[in-house]
């Protein structure tokens, strides 16, 4: 085990454990667990980069950056978008497909290992939906008869 290793490791259980005394905290907001699992597949996907980076670069050189950077770039987008209030379920989704696929192109390296926050932030979309509001509580024959 390198040091490399040891620092992604490090860093991924400090944000984690970040986002769960966050989400202990914020136990009543509705999007806290949301917010929540995005924080952790930051950690995670950043803790993974610093991982891979030594060994990435000792291989691939100058193409590392978008190597290791369209991962974490897909991870802090949907925090970006959860803390500017837009488009935070659809940022998470585009965000989980974008690290999926990026995982599962570079499959046969050591990318495979960026299916675990993919995974992450797609359990982040799933909990971001807010739910479809019904028919209103009142019933309809309370109306008046003229109207």
């Amino acid at each position: 085990m390198n040091l490399a290793v040891i620092v992604g490791v490090v860093l991924a259980l400090f944000v984690t454990v970040a986002a769960i005394l966050y989400l202990s905290r914020r136990r009543a907001t509705p999007h806290a667990l949301g917010r929540s699992l995005r924080l952790v597949a930051l950690g995670v996907a950043l803790g993974i980069a610093v991982a891979l980076l030594p060994d990435t670069v000792s291989d691939s050189g100058a193409a590392t950056g978008y190597l290791l950077g369209v991962p974490i770039v897909a991870a802090v987008l949907p925090l970006v978008a959860d803390l500017a209030g837009r488009a935070v379920a659809a940022t998470t989704a585009l965000g989980a497909l974008v690290m999926l696929a990026w995982g599962l192109l570079l499959g046969l390296g050591d990318g495979i290992y960026f299916v675990i926050p993919a995974l992450v932030l797609g359990a982040a979309a799933v909990a971001s939906i807010a739910p479809r509001r019904g028919m209103s509580a009142r019933n309809h024959s309370d109306r008046p008869v003229d109207a």
